[in-house]
């Protein structure tokens, strides 16, 4: 939620978990297996942080940028949102764009978000909004959003008119799967895949353009995120080209903090 007038979120919830589409070899759907403990995967004890050693990319016609960068996240604290208690994390460079707070709750039904700050207009008519539900499901598809006719509150095509865009978001659980970040080696992570679409349509020549934000991101029992990796997709519009921008963030090190009466864990704002 974050990269670009395009972008304006990574993560946009508000459905059911729903089977995936596959069959077994008889032709039924295939049983869904729950992950148990789900919630260890999201830990947030207050007063954890993690380090994180990014890369980012944008490919154009034209050029190409390219420049590594570290974000450090921390679970500073609570606040009160639509009279919703949440917790605080702050990150001092997210995908390399600066600094950031992100709201987030969570509970046994899953993980909502609550916006960010800085924040967008766009952004402001989504939240709040269930950014997982609870228990995942392995092979099962979160339909994360699905707004239509949402004004933009922004000029993109130069005529002094808002444009609108249809939303839709999914994510689906895909595996667990070892993964090898400069923080260790991690054996029991839940690779997570996530697609958002947004498709504009222009006052100006009606016009209508399509941006896509693909995300996969792996999270390990009782640490939280370890290693995400992006492209976004932005259309071109008036006289600037399209342009798709990679990033990607992996885990360098990490203090946690021990709940009362539970294991050390802590975990970071999930990028799904």
């Amino acid at each position: 939620m974050r990269q670009s007038a395009f972008i304006a979120l990574l993560v946009v919830s508000a459905g059911c978990v729903l089977p995936s589409a596959g069959l077994d070899a008889a032709g039924n759907n295939p049983v869904l297996k729950e992950i148990q403990h789900t919630e260890e995967y999201f830990p947030d004890e207050i007063g954890s942080v993690w380090r994180y050693r990014g890369r980012t990319r944008t490919d154009t016609i034209e050029r190409v940028a390219e420049a590594t960068f570290s974000n450090e996240v921390s679970a500073i604290g609570t606040t009160n949102i639509k009279g919703e208690t949440v917790k605080i994390f702050r990150e001092t460079n997210q995908a390399n764009k600066g600094p950031t707070d992100g709201f987030f709750r969570r509970d046994k039904a899953g993980i909502t978000y609550y916006g960010s700050q800085p924040t967008t207009p766009f952004e402001q008519q989504l939240i709040p909004y269930r950014v997982l539900a609870f228990p995942l499901v392995m092979n099962g598809t979160f339909r994360q959003l699905e707004k239509r006719d949402v004004d933009m509150l922004v000029d993109l095509d130069g005529d002094g008119r808002h444009e609108r865009a249809d939303v839709v978001a999914d994510v689906r659980v895909v595996a667990h799967t070892p993964v090898t970040v400069p923080a260790g080696t991690f054996n029991d992570a839940v690779q997570i895949d996530a697609t958002m679409t947004i498709v504009i349509s222009l006052t100006k020549d009606r016009r209508v353009i399509t941006s896509r934000d693909r995300i996969t991101s792996w999270f390990a029992r009782g640490v939280g995120l370890v290693k995400y990796v992006e492209e976004i997709e932005a259309p071109p519009v008036l006289e600037t080209r399209g342009e798709v921008t990679y990033v990607s963030e992996e885990l360098e090190s990490y203090a946690l903090k021990r709940a009362v009466g539970l294991p050390s864990s802590a975990s970071p704002p999930g990028r799904l």
